[in-house]
């Protein structure tokens, strides 16, 4: 396995559209500086919650502000070290509706280290996290997840060779231990035993576990079995090592290797489940029914991009659906590009869409939806967060994007000003581009820009530019 020897966290050029309390708003909060694997979760009293990666530690923040200020960090982990390597792994975080916060972790890999499930808790609103605990009988495990429902019930769920297997390659065994007094104790470590499914799971690839309002405990993790690395949310009492598999694509992926992207589930505003999945190096939202019997819709991004990785959806209590992701690739040594889209509740792209702007690939954005209803994505970046002064965010088409020397915008838009800024927000480059024309860019350096456009016909808009 590939370990970071050298950290180097991109840039990331946010524009955002502004707080303005509208229907369906799409907001951006900084995870701190340096931060990989930003988890969130906005609990009942209007609290963001946050645990993210940095240093080979785990770190916990808090919001009172829907994220426009954080606490102080403290530390999670008592001891030992916590892997945070290609993208999805890191902390993950579940707040139980009684206000402790639950976390779990694997051991970073490196040589000599014996890789566990860890787990901590707090139960004074994050001041403090209690002493680290292994939950895993044996080393060696991936995917690690935690849900909690705040009355007393926690589950963790990983995947590990054990009992070790060779009929498929790259698949592991799902396990899980369960506590029935909010974290005190823990069953021990079980094979995950599912009654419509074999319980091989693509072998690097991250899981998510939610408590759904029915009090069920869910899991949602990419299949390995038969290699058709399709995904599937699991859906069992917390109490009980019985559950049942719900399919969430058909894509019927057959392959034998780990792509090592896993998906994202999250309960939306309006009860249902959200499946974000990657599939042939494409990312897709699906949603359940309420009971979570099945799931429907295969929602593609607008452009539909080659090596699109990491996806989320979150829907609002109208059910509008935010999706973001970002398009490759899945690499320790590289840079990525973080998307949004909106979606109607029936699944038809609205027209809304922006980039937000270049990522170290190793990391995931993720997305939440605030106590005001509307949508916050969470990004970690070094810069400062420029604001341009163009409000309107509406997609528009203009190419080559990455650009070389020349872009070109559409000729309906008439007569158009485009001023360009820097991740700083000092405005670097003034342009007027005609109708049908090429605009030359080729003074701007290499690197992220955004791009305020005035139109004589289409209005005024801002967007961004990656220039090669």
């Amino acid at each position: 396995m590939k370990t970071l020897s050298a950290l180097v966290v991109f840039a990331i050029f946010v524009f955002i559209i502004p707080c303005s309390r509208a229907a369906n708003a799409v907001n951006i909060i900084q995870a701190p500086a340096g931060s990989l694997v930003p988890d969130v979760v906005m609990d009942q009293n209007g609290i963001l919650h946050m645990v993210y990666a940095k240093d080979q530690n785990a770190y916990y923040i808090r919001s009172t502000d829907q994220g426009a200020t954080f606490t102080q960090p403290v530390k999670v982990n008592s001891s030992g070290t916590v892997e945070y390597n290609m993208g999805e792994r890191g902390p993950k975080l579940s707040v139980g509706s009684d206000g402790t916060i639950h976390v779990a972790w694997m051991d970073h890999w490196s040589a000599g280290v014996n890789v566990h499930a860890r787990y901590a808790r707090s139960q004074d609103g994050g001041n403090t996290f209690e002493t680290l605990r292994s939950i895993s009988a044996s080393p060696g495990v991936d995917g690690v997840t935690v849900a909690a429902d705040g009355s007393n019930h926690v589950v963790v769920f990983w995947h590990i060779m054990v009992p070790v297997q060779t009929q498929v390659p790259q698949a592991t065994w799902l396990h899980t231990a369960r506590s029935a007094d909010n974290g005190d104790s823990f069953s021990v470590d079980e094979n995950v035993l599912i009654s419509n499914h074999n319980g091989l799971a693509c072998s690097m690839c991250m899981t998510r576990a939610r408590f759904g309002s029915d009090g069920m405990v869910y899991l949602a993790f990419r299949s390995g079995e038969n290699s058709i690395r399709d995904f599937y949310v699991l859906k069992g009492n917390p109490l009980e090592n019985n559950f049942t598999a719900v399919r969430v694509n058909n894509d019927n992926w057959n392959i034998n290797f780990c792509p090592m992207v896993g998906p994202e589930l999250k309960i939306g505003g309006d009860g249902k489940q959200y499946c974000a999945f990657m599939s042939d190096y494409h990312v897709y939202w699906a949603v359940s029914d309420p009971a979570v019997t099945s799931f429907t819709k295969h929602v593609a991004t607008p452009l539909n991009e080659t090596d699109e990785i990491f996806p989320t959806a979150i829907a609002n209590s109208a059910g509008t659906v935010l999706f973001v992701w970002q398009v490759g690739p899945m690499s320790v040594s590289d840079s990525a590009t973080v998307k949004w889209a909106l979606y109607n509740a029936d699944g038809s792209f609205t027209g809304l869409q922006s980039t937000v702007g270049r990522t170290f690939s190793g990391t995931k954005a993720t997305a939440f939806t605030g106590s005001d209803d509307n949508f916050y994505v969470v990004v970690n970046t070094d810069f400062p967060v420029s604001i341009l002064p163009v409000r309107d965010h509406r997609a528009i088409s203009f190419f080559p994007n990455p650009a070389n020397d020349f872009i070109t915008l559409p000729a309906t838009f008439g007569k158009a000003t485009i001023r360009f800024y820097d991740p700083s927000g000092k405005i670097v480059l003034d342009k007027i581009a005609f109708p049908g024309k090429p605009v030359d860019v080729s003074k701007l350096k290499h690197g992220t820009y955004a791009m305020e456009v005035r139109t004589d016909r289409a209005g005024n808009f801002s967007t961004v530019l990656v220039k090669k």
